[in-house]
């Protein structure tokens, strides 16, 4: 009867259940080499997101970080018409109204607010700022702003939308019916009004139906514009609407007027510009950016394009330094691993050997000592991929604290984490490949003796 050996061949469980536990046995070690194996692939991916900088995206992001509005003008210049707005709606895909940016028209609503804080020093810090222009609103504009419109869009050139700041502040300190009892500062520059045109507000639904100075369209004279509406947001007094504070969205700070009253007081259009909300996702902003950037009817007004134009040197400076640093730690890693490895084979040669002398194949030693590289890159990979996000957002706000440039350099793409784990085990791989075939080409009895 014929015997025939056949060779053992060592499944992939049993090869990583050994490698796993070579690795256990100096824990100290492992580590180190994984804590080290971490920051040279973090460093790399640090350094894949910057070779990817990508100058429309770092626009983009940059428009949602800090932009306050979206703002358009006419590339030739001249006024912004209802039909421009159509235009820009079909070809960014956002809500647009006109904008005027002269407050020269607007109404001087501290003469229409009452009560005895006005008299203090910090009224008009505590009341409200200045308007800052009049803008022309849609229904839609409203609505993509994520405010909401209490009464009505002003249809007559006599009729206007007030904020709701400047509502809350006739809720505050009453209104005074200016305009019946024109009162006003005397020699002394004391306030002097008719204590019977003062009217408590109890709510913004109470301020509609009063009336403020409005400049005639022509700028003749004043108009008695009628309050129809008032447009609705979260205002917190102080700490956003102090002497000089800026306007957190588009539509703020600005009374809303009729489309008639525009057209006249601009004569060929509506609005010198065309304005929006502030872009909510870099690809809103990016789809903005591409539409309106170039040689088209409409510019973006942005001074995060101007910003990315005015750094572009130092930007590219800083990408290549980063490219070379990713460089220098993704050798580094590999030296790491192949170290490991090295080591693990001469403190597994025993064993190895007993498994060659019981019939394992090379392949079967190669098994173990991949499954332990591979073992190692994975937890560098886990522990890199969140630590290298997460960082890319503290670089950005360290290189903009340091040198002004508002500009994220380090863009999250979904190619970041796929370098980093590709490059873990890539690297895994080569430091490997080498000592472990030279240790899988022995024979079984010069492992032993090797061991011995």
């Amino acid at each position: 009867m014929e015997i025939k050996f056949r060779r053992a061949k060592l499944s992939l469980f049993s090869a990583v259940r050994i490698g796993s536990h070579g690795m256990l046995q100096k824990p100290v070690r492992l580590l180190v080499v994984i804590f080290l194996t971490t920051v040279a692939l973090i460093m790399f991916g640090l350094s894949v997101t910057v070779a990817m900088y990508d100058e429309e995206r770092a626009i983009a992001e940059s428009m949602v970080l800090y932009d306050e509005a979206t703002l358009v003008a006419k590339t030739e210049g001249g006024s912004v018409t209802a039909e421009d707005l159509s235009a820009l709606r079909g070809a960014a895909g956002k809500a647009f109204a006109a904008f005027e940016g002269s407050g020269d028209r607007l109404p001087a609503w501290l003469l229409f607010t009452a009560g005895e804080e006005r008299e203090q020093e910090n009224a008009p810090a505590d009341i409200r700022r200045e308007l800052t222009g009049f803008i022309v609103l849609s229904e839609e504009a409203i609505e993509e702003s994520g405010f909401s419109l209490l009464g009505r869009l002003p249809e007559a050139k006599d009729e206007i939308v007030v904020p709701c700041c400047l509502a809350e502040s006739f809720v505050r300190f009453g209104y005074y019916d200016h305009i019946k009892s024109p009162q006003g500062y005397d020699e002394t520059g004391n306030w002097v009004w008719d204590e019977d045109c003062v009217i408590p507000v109890r709510s913004h639904e109470e301020a509609i139906g009063k009336k403020l100075y409005l400049s005639a369209p022509l700028g003749d004279g004043q108009t008695e514009a009628v309050i129809v509406g008032v447009l609705e947001y979260e205002c917190p007094f102080r700490e956003r609407h102090g002497i000089g504070a800026p306007p957190e969205t588009a539509l703020e700070d600005r009374v809303a007027v009729s489309k008639q009253y525009a057209e006249e007081a601009m004569g060929d259009g509506i609005g010198s510009y065309a304005l929006a909300g502030p872009s909510r996702t870099a690809a809103e902003a990016l789809r903005l950016l591409r539409a309106l950037r170039g040689e088209g009817e409409f510019a973006l007004m942005s001074d995060c394009i101007d910003m990315v134009e005015e750094y572009r040197a130092e930007i590219e400076g800083i990408t290549s330094g980063f490219v070379g640093v990713g460089v220098a730690f993704a050798v580094f890693a590999g030296a790491l691993i192949y170290q490991f490895i090295n080591l693990s084979i001469e403190a597994k040669r025993g064993q190895v050997g007993i498994l060659r002398a019981l019939g394992a194949r090379s392949s079967d030693v190669c098994r173990i000592f991949f499954s332990e590289s591979f073992l190692l890159a994975l937890a560098g990979v886990v522990l890199a991929v969140p630590a290298t996000v997460g960082l890319s957002y503290a670089v950005n706000q360290i290189i903009r604290d340091l040198s002004g440039i508002r500009v994220p350099i380090l863009n999250f793409t979904v190619w970041m984490p796929v370098c980093i784990f590709v490059l873990g085990f890539v690297i895994a791989f080569a430091a490997t490949v080498f000592p472990v075939l030279k240790e899988a080409k022995k024979a079984p009895i010069d492992a032993i003796r090797d061991a011995a």
